[in-house]
């Protein structure tokens, strides 16, 4: 239980450090963070029972108030992703979470990485995927990278959710989601991003170089546990940091390495790894888009990290 004191706190500074000038936290803006994930007492199921595959999958694809921004791809590609994953014994209908359109808001967003943390444990494994828009954070002053300031070219990376392109706070920024992945115990996490400036998203775990060096604990009494500090991460993105993404064809190239296509690609051994569906879409992606995407991967998993079973 330890591991999530303070977390609404840590919240509600990144949200209000979005705004440069703001730097004082109101009670008012932590009551409202606390309505907005529910719950924030969470557990863990007990990580002794057998190994379960969870998932959360999040495609925007439609954007209030502005039609020309609209994806239709993003949502069949999630579509896909779904229905691939579930053709597979070790998938199942209930342990899938999925959020399209309109519902793809940052709050309901959060309240799906929650209910993942919630549901996974130790022994289990984890996939989070997110396609939209991206873009560097940047504001009149120029870049802008939040706390932790972790940014070599001096700007986080956010995803737009339903509302983004009306409110400048309906986004899912880097760190911000780097955090919520940070609480996950599951002994194998794979991330897929396919947006532009995708490859921004390739943050170690929070918890990997140690907790007391961001100042979690003497800052927010956090009390995360650094036993949960493991490498145990898969990110697949659709293209480097400062470059953008085209049509789907990162996320339908992955789905194809899931349905078999990565493991006939790879060792053969019946397991589609990960890995393997990235090395499947990545020059496939290059290919079809005259080499102006280039797929990269940030790969900390011991070994290769199994998805689906063919």
């Amino acid at each position: 239980m330890g591991r999530y004191n303070g977390m609404v706190l840590f919240l509600c500074v990144g949200l209000l450090m979005l705004t440069p000038m703001t730097t004082v936290i109101a009670q008012s803006n932590i009551d409202k963070i606390k309505n907005v994930l529910v719950d924030t007492t969470l557990s863990s199921e007990d990580s002794g029972r057998k190994t379960e595959y969870w998932a959360v999958l999040c495609a925007v694809g439609e954007y209030l108030n502005h039609p020309e921004q609209n994806r239709p791809s993003m949502l069949e590609a999630v579509n896909l992703m779904k229905t691939i994953l579930l053709q597979s014994s070790n998938w199942q209908e209930d342990h899938i979470h999925m959020l399209k359109g309109e519902q793809a808001t940052g709050k309901n967003l959060i309240r799906e990485l929650l209910w993942l943390i919630r549901k996974e444990g130790r022994n289990d494994y984890s996939l989070v995927y997110i396609t939209t828009h991206g873009f560097p954070l940047k504001n009149d002053a120029g870049k802008v990278d939040l706390w932790p300031k972790d940014e070599a070219d001096g700007a986080d990376e956010a995803l737009v959710m339903y509302a983004g392109f009306e409110k400048w706070y309906a986004i899912i920024w880097d760190d911000l989601l780097n955090f919520f992945l940070s609480l996950l115990q599951s002994k194998g996490v794979c991330v897929i991003i396919d947006s532009c400036y995708a490859g921004g998203f390739n943050d170690d775990p929070f918890l990997a170089g140690g907790i007391d060096d961001l100042g979690f604990v003497e800052q927010f009494d956090v009390g995360f546990s650094k036993e949960l500090a493991h490498d145990n991460r898969v990110v697949l993105m659709s293209c480097e940091e400062h470059s953008v993404s085209y049509g789907s064809f990162f996320s339908n190239f992955i789905s194809e390495g899931f349905m078999g296509f990565a493991d006939l690609n790879g060792n053969m051994d019946g397991i589609n790894s990960a890995e393997e569906a990235f090395l499947y879409a990545k020059p496939r992606v290059e290919w079809w888009t005259y080499w102006y995407q280039s797929p990269t991967m940030l790969d900390l998993f011991d070994g290769e990290m199994p998805i689906t079973y063919t």
